[in-house]
């Protein structure tokens, strides 16, 4: 069983956060975006509901684009500039928290992939799903991810 709340923030600690609901969906993105904005192979964001989550300590939000023109806000510790979460500006109800900034990932597990077309080969998460983004459907992934996630209580 997976206790909450579920803490995280940012590398110097100068940005926390408190999840205090199951999260909605965890999953591996391999957009070059992604890949830009984590200087990593993918990203790896858990889908939360913005009422579930409790940010403290000084955060600076950086509104981007993404390459199809999305908005999304960024929010991140000013000091060491470790980005901890993000939000589609169409979807406030929504975050995405960075699954490596919770001090315990290690229930976190992606039920699918996505963007694989653009992975870097050695990447690809063997076992894992792969969605394409046009088929890509928050809705019945999150309960699928529910279906096969740990208990939390």
């Amino acid at each position: 069983m997976v206790t909450l709340p579920q803490r995280g923030g940012c590398v110097c600690g100068g940005a926390r956060y408190s999840l205090r609901a199951p999260p909605l969906l965890a999953f591996a993105c391999h957009c070059h975006d992604c890949q830009k904005r984590s200087g990593s192979a993918f990203s790896f964001p858990v889908i939360v509901r913005t009422a579930d989550l409790t940010v403290t300590g000084e955060v600076e939000i950086e509104r981007l684009a993404s390459r199809s023109g999305r908005e999304i806000d960024h929010t991140l510790c000013p000091r060491c500039r470790c980005r901890v979460l993000s939000r589609a500006v169409l979807a406030p109800d929504f975050l995405s928290l960075r699954a490596g900034t919770l001090d315990d990932a290690s229930w976190v597990v992606p039920i699918v992939q996505t963007w694989v077309e653009s992975a870097i080969p050695w990447a690809v998460i063997p076992g894992v799903r792969v969605v394409a983004w046009k088929d890509f459907d928050y809705a019945a992934l999150g309960r699928e991810w529910a279906a096969t996630a740990p208990r939390f209580g």
